[in-house]
This record gives C-alpha cells, sequence and structure tokens, in this order.
C-alpha cells in the first residue's frame, strides 16, 4: 500500500498539528489558511469548524417571549415562534376586562396547542350566574402549525406559521391567521409580520430586543412592542368594557427566569395595564427531578461460568442465578432444564419485570446476569417475560452468543438480530424437563395511592373536585388469576350540592355516565373495583382474558377479551365484549332499570349493559405514535366508532387525544356532540431517584355526556403488552 507524505511548508509536524487540531474550535488564521493550502488534513478540520459555525447559528435562539393565552407571541398577537417538543406550560394572565387561565403542550416541534378558559369579569353568567357559577366564561381551543422553523436548516428564513384560535365550540375568540417572524441575532432583535381573519382582523406586527442576552445566562429581559389589530369595537362576544381602544400599540416587557418562568406586563388598548406569569416546562425531555442512584448497574460480578455438577449443584445455580435476578430488579419464578441431545441441555426460565420502563433495559440485564452466571455445560437459555399475569414474549439465546457478548466481542444492536424478541413458548412439561426453581406469586401485595377527580362547568361554581385515598390489596391466587380489591376514601370534596342533569342541555340518549357525580355524594367510601381476571397467551401472537366482578364505581359484570399481537410487530388487532350491570350509588347492589330524561319527565326503563368492539392499533415508531380505533357498540346502546391517539416522549410522558363518533342523537348549544377529551399518563419514576415501571394519570373530556361512554373492564391486553415492549428509541430486530 503507497504512502501518503502530506507537507506543510517546512513547518515542524507537531506544530502543524497544533495548529490543524486547534483550527476545529478557533477560526484558522490567514497564516494557517496558507499553510494548509496543500494539506487534506487541514481542509478537513476547516470543514469541520465551518460545520460547527452553521449548526451554533441554526440552534442559536432569542428567548422566546409568549402571549397572554400562552403561545408564542407578545401580548395580544401571536408570532411564528413557539417551544420545543414536549413542553407543557400553565399560566393565569389578566387582561382586562378578562381573565384568563392557559394550558398548552407541544406535542411536536411544528404544532403547538393551547386551552384557554376566559372568564368575562363583572358579566354575570345568563343562565346559572344566579346559582352560584359567577361571571361569564367561555373555553377555547387553539392550534399552530409552524410550516418552516429556524431548526429546520434554514437560519437565513423567517419562521412561517398558520393557526386558529378558539377553533370549535361556541367559538367566542375564533380567529384565522398566517404569520412570519425574523429573527436578528447580531442585534438581539426580532420582527413579527402576521394577517389575521375574525377577532383578529387585518395585518398585525411586533417586535422585541433583549438587549442584554448572554448564552448561559438564568435570565433575560426583553422589551416588546406590538401593533394588537383584535376586532374590539366591532367583534360581537367582545366584553363590553374592552371595547374601547384609544391606541392600537400595546408595550412592555417580558422577564424570562431559567427558561422555566415567564413574567410579562405591558400596556393594552391604551386604556389599561396587562400582566401574566406563566411555567413552562419540558416534561417530555426531562431525565427526571432525582437522579436515579437507586437503580443497580447492569450485573457485572460476580462470574461463576463453572458446569452444573458435583461442586456447583442445580439449587446452589439456581439460587445464585434467582438472587442476582432480584438484585437487577427482577423476580425469578421458575427454572427448568431442559435435557437435549448429546448432553446439550438448555435453560427455560420465566422472569417478570418489576421496575424498568423499556424493554431495552430489560433485555440488556437480562444478558449480562446470564453472560455472567450460565453454567458452561448449557447450550440454550430461554428467558420468558410475563407481565400482569401474561406471558409477553421471550428471548432464545445460545452460550457462544451469551460469551462473545459478555466479552465485548458483539454489540447490542448485533446481538438483538441474532436473538430476536419472540413468541413465548409454553413452560416446559415436569415429564420432560427437570424443576429447578419456582417461586408462588404473591397472593396480595398492598396498594396505597392518592385519588383526584374534577369537573369543570358546574352551574354552582367553574371548579368543582374531589381528592382523597385508594387503598387495597391485589395479587394472584392460585397462582394464576389475578384480582384486585380496593375503595376510595373521600377527604374533600366541592361537589356537595351538584346535581346529576345539565338543565340547560339536558342528556337525550339513556344516562349511562352523566349520574355520575350521585356515586360521590352518596358516600365517603367506595368499593371502586373487586374483581378476577385470567388472561392467557395462546401463543403465535395470540392472547386472550376473561374477567369479571366490580370493575369501577359505576359497573360490574363479565368481560372478554382476545388479541392478536406479536412480538416486533408495530400493529395489533383485537375484540372484547363486555356484560355489565349499573351499580347503586351506594353499597354493592345494583340498578335493574336506567334513566332517560324526556319533555314530558324522566323515563326509567330496564337496562343491562352490553358494550363490544373490534380494535385495530396501530404504533408509528419514527415520531413515537400511538393509535387506536374501536368500532361498535356503547354502553348507551349507540353504535360508532372512536378514535385515539398519542405521542409518547423519551421521559415517558405520553399525551393522547380522542375522538368519538357515534349514531347517539345527543346535542350541545344546538348541535349534535360528539365525544372528544384528552388524556396525560407519566411514569411516577419521573418523581423518585429510582426507576419504576408505575404510570400515573389523568384525562378530562370536553363535556360529561352519555355518548361513546364505556366500562372499565379490568387490566386490558394491549397496554400490557404494549409497554412491556415499549421503548422510546426504536431498535433493531
Amino acid at each position: 500500500m503507497p504512502r501518503t507524505v502530506y507537507r506543510c511548508n517546512t513547518m515542524r509536524w507537531p506544530k502543524f498539528v497544533s495548529l490543524c487540531l486547534a483550527s476545529a474550535f478557533i477560526p484558522l488564521s490567514a497564516e494557517v489558511d496558507s499553510l494548509c493550502i496543500d494539506s487534506p488534513a487541514c481542509q478537513l478540520f476547516k470543514d469541520l469548524e465551518l460545520v460547527n459555525k452553521i449548526d451554533l447559528e441554526v440552534h442559536d435562539r432569542l428567548p422566546l417571549i409568549i402571549n397572554y393565552q400562552l403561545q408564542g407571541g407578545y401580548f395580544a398577537m401571536p408570532s411564528a415562534r413557539t417551544f420545543d417538543a414536549g413542553v407543557l406550560g400553565f399560566g393565569f394572565s389578566y387582561v382586562p376586562p378578562y381573565r384568563l387561565w392557559s394550558l398548552g403542550f407541544q406535542f411536536f416541534d411544528h404544532i403547538e396547542t393551547t386551552g384557554n378558559y376566559w372568564v368575562y369579569n363583572g358579566i354575570s353568567e345568563a343562565n346559572f350566574g344566579h346559582l352560584g357559577f359567577g361571571d361569564d366564561a367561555e373555553r377555547a381551543a387553539n392550534v399552530k402549525f409552524i410550516l418552516l422553523r429556524k431548526e429546520d436548516g434554514f437560519p437565513f428564513l423567517p419562521d412561517f406559521a398558520l393557526g386558529w384560535n378558539d377553533f370549535f365550540g361556541s367559538c367566542r375568540f375564533n380567529s384565522f391567521y398566517v404569520v412570519a417572524t425574523q429573527e436578528f441575532l447580531k442585534y438581539n432583535f426580532e420582527a413579527t409580520l402576521g394577517w389575521g381573519r375574525g377577532r383578529i382582523h387585518g395585518f398585525y406586527g411586533g417586535i422585541a430586543w433583549t438587549p442584554l442576552r448572554r448564552p448561559g445566562r438564568n435570565w433575560d429581559l426583553s422589551l416588546i412592542a406590538e401593533y394588537d389589530a383584535n376586532n374590539y369595537k366591532k367583534h360581537g362576544s367582545e366584553h363590553p368594557d374592552g371595547r374601547k381602544v384609544s391606541c392600537r400599540i400595546n408595550a412592555g416587557a417580558q422577564l424570562k427566569l431559567w427558561d422555566l418562568f415567564r413574567f410579562s406586563a405591558s400596556t393594552l388598548r391604551g386604556e389599561d395595564w396587562a400582566a401574566s406569569a406563566a411555567i413552562n416546562y419540558n416534561l417530555g425531555a426531562s431525565k427526571g427531578f432525582f437522579p436515579k442512584i437507586y437503580d443497580p448497574s447492569p450485573y457485572v460480578g460476580p462470574v461463576d461460568t463453572q458446569p452444573m455438577g458435583l461442586l456447583r449443584t442445580r439449587q446452589e445455580f439456581a439460587q445464585e442465578l434467582a438472587y442476582a435476578f432480584k438484585e437487577q430488579g427482577f423476580d425469578l419464578y421458575s427454572l427448568y432444564l431442559v435435557p437435549g441431545e448429546k448432553g446439550k441441555d438448555g435453560l427455560w426460565m420465566k422472569v417478570v419485570n418489576v421496575r424498568y420502563r423499556e424493554e431495552e433495559d430489560v433485555r440488556s440485564r437480562i444478558e449480562h446476569i446470564l453472560a455472567s452466571l450460565t453454567p458452561s455445560n448449557i447450550s440454550t437459555l430461554t428467558a420468558v417475560v410475563e407481565a400482569d399475569g401474561v406471558a409477553s414474549h421471550e428471548y432464545r439465546f445460545r452460550l457462544q452468543d451469551l460469551k462473545r457478548y459478555g466479552e465485548g466481542k458483539m454489540g447490542e444492536e448485533e446481538f438483538r438480530v441474532v436473538a430476536p424478541m419472540k413468541n413465548a413458548s409454553k413452560s416446559p412439561s415436569e415429564y420432560d424437563a427437570a424443576l429447578l426453581y419456582q417461586r408462588n406469586k404473591a397472593i396480595w401485595m398492598l396498594t396505597f395511592r392518592p385519588w383526584f377527580r374534577s369537573f369543570f362547568g358546574s352551574s354552582q361554581g367553574k371548579f368543582k373536585y374531589e381528592v382523597g385515598l385508594a387503598l387495597g390489596p391485589e395479587g394472584y391466587l392460585f397462582d394464576q388469576v389475578y384480582y384486585s380489591l380496593y375503595g376510595t376514601w373521600t377527604i374533600k370534596s366541592s361537589t356537595e350540592g351538584m346535581k346529576d342533569r345539565d338543565f340547560l342541555t339536558p342528556s337525550r340518549i339513556i344516562n349511562v355516565r352523566t349520574d355520575a357525580i350521585l356515586y360521590n355524594q352518596a358516600n365517603s367510601f367506595h368499593v371502586d373495583q373487586a374483581y378476577l381476571q385470567k388472561s392467557w397467551n395462546l401463543g403465535k401472537g395470540w392472547f386472550s382474558r376473561i374477567a369479571t366482578g366490580y370493575f369501577e364505581t359505576a359497573y360490574a359484570g363479565v368481560a372478554w377479551e382476545a388479541l392478536y399481537y406479536p412480538p416486533n410487530y408495530n400493529w395489533a388487532i383485537g375484540v372484547e365484549a363486555a356484560t355489565v350491570w349499573k351499580r347503586k350509588y351506594y353499597g354493592l347492589g345494583f340498578q335493574h332499570k336506567i334513566r332517560k330524561m324526556t319533555p314530558e319527565g324522566d323515563v326509567y326503563s330496564p337496562y343491562i349493559g352490553v358494550q363490544y368492539f373490534f380494535d385495530v392499533y396501530y404504533e408509528y415508531k419514527p415520531f413515537n405514535l400511538d393509535f387506536k380505533i374501536s368500532a361498535g357498540q356503547f354502553l348507551a346502546r349507540d353504535k360508532g366508532a372512536r378514535f385515539e391517539a398519542g405521542r409518547t416522549f423519551l421521559s415517558g410522558l405520553r399525551v393522547g387525544l380522542w375522538y368519538t363518533v357515534t349514531n347517539a342523537e345527543d346535542q350541545m348549544h344546538g348541535r349534535r356532540y360528539y365525544d372528544k377529551g384528552f388524556s396525560i399518563t407519566m411514569p411516577l419514576d419521573l418523581f423518585l431517584n429510582k426507576t419504576s415501571r408505575t404510570r400515573i394519570g389523568y384525562s378530562m373530556s370536553a363535556w360529561l355526556r352519555d355518548c361513546g361512554a364505556q366500562a372499565a373492564t379490568g387490566k386490558q391486553l394491549y397496554p400490557t403488552l404494549y409497554w412491556e415492549r415499549y421503548n422510546t428509541k426504536p431498535v433493531i430486530y
């Protein structure tokens, strides 16, 4: 092979190297440029310097300014800028004559969603103000699509977006707008130009200057001015006290602290002062509020590969393996020695993951344990992972592959190709294998957690809540049948006096959900769950379960489900059906008739709930999106489909939306209503110093109605398997 000699104009080699290395971090001087004119190595460093410079320019940004509606914007107007994906925000604004509560979440870098609760100061709600509801209020949902961001790789072009404010419902503050925002980093200055129709009427603009900006600083102060194009005078839903406009220029400042808190104050319409406070945190990218100091390191020792025999008995090996699994956060429930041909025996084991959220972490830790402790006279190993009483999947390893992996001669990705995730195999027969270790599942484990429920829009106040504790045992009977028994105790409630019907727009179908408040008002203690469930892995990707008992506060019954969901598939299909009885508002008895409100009065008819669905699941891994469609019959005997979509972030946070379309003739504000809402679930370990598989969640519907209602039926199969196999980052098989 010919040798390439690099010459550098009589410079000595060490000096040449030092100059070239420095060029990767600081601009090259003219002297170095001339010295490296013939050097490919030095040219490479110059190219890297240029790439680094462009990358810094793309990611260098002015402080993000948000408006009073928690959108990227100034005071009253939106801009084309927004947060990064995963940011969750809350805010309160005093914008005379309104008080404004806001919630925002960034599903994607290019999609901004916010919700606002406008309160009309001094304007009593026309229908319920005299009952205690107070001032009139309006809920609004807003969305902004950022078609071009600086981070897309075009730093010389402005950000460009279009959006809709208050786009569904009564739409009192509805607007459509297009907007462009350009940053001038050299001058710490940005400018915005937009156009809108609706409440935002015509052209608008804004400028912001951050004179003391410095990278790495924990605070920034921005001076802001905007041209306010809101049509205060002629917009029909405007507050009467907010129609006077003396000046279209709003001016003020915003203070940002730690990219977490934002405080704003400005003039408004030349008539008033406005102010806001907001907190924004990237919960999607968070690694948790505490370091995971109590998570064990992957197993490295002691290493013992001595063959099973006289010196290392079967019992000693089994205990050693069970202890190693326990230390790593797993429970070993069974271990079999499976005889093979020519003395090549194998091991079959069942393992339960009690700690880790991601399959990649589970697999890696199992591999480290087996690579360090497997006897040398074992040829194959099968590790079945079980979750909630059902075998999810298995890993099948060859000893030589484990040995290479343990010695660092095979990487994780290569090992996944050699030994991919597979359908779980059945436990070996005791006639065909030797049982080395057996552990029974816990008969009972005490579960304790806080309990919270909320209501918006009560006629006797805007927000009602209940808070308490949930306590009870769960476990397995006969090592096969899962049971859950727990009750809730209400410690504090503001729902006293709330009625179970909407007098303004009453439900027009049988009341399967709109009487939910009566369950909580009947007593402070409730038996929420008391059911049994048995699940099966039927092989070849098929799963099934049956459950019976009290599934929730309002319903009890019998449920069945079947699911096809092989490992490594990003889709699944299933069917489920349940017959349920509506519980009484207190005790363990049942109601045999159900109410329907009619113009002539309440009518009661016999009722047994029957719900059945055909389910389709799909996961789009590049964006960590998951989808579900359930088509069938709902609790109120209405037929249709429920569409769900969610995104899971690196932290484990999942935010989802749903929309249900059925043939139920239910009306809201003169229009047909379809059930819709959002849900948030997050891993508990965000608040712990160790990893946990437990998830906590909250969900809310736009309205509490009867159409599209479903009863809980126990632990569903797909969520159990999905989270047991889940990885935030795509893996290669």
